[in-house]
């Protein structure tokens, strides 16, 4: 749950992500959790 907040709040703060990748700036998300996420990840 934790890491559902920090998404939530960097997106807040920051607007929403325009590349999947730029989700590992998130608090909480390194290259490993991104790359067990990225096949569940979309952008518009």
């Amino acid at each position: 749950m934790a890491l559902t907040q920090n998404i939530i709040h960097y997106r807040e703060e920051h607007g929403p992500f325009v590349m999947s990748e730029k989700v590992i700036m998130v608090p909480g998300i390194g290259e490993a959790k991104y790359d067990g996420l990225k096949d569940l990840i979309t952008v518009e």
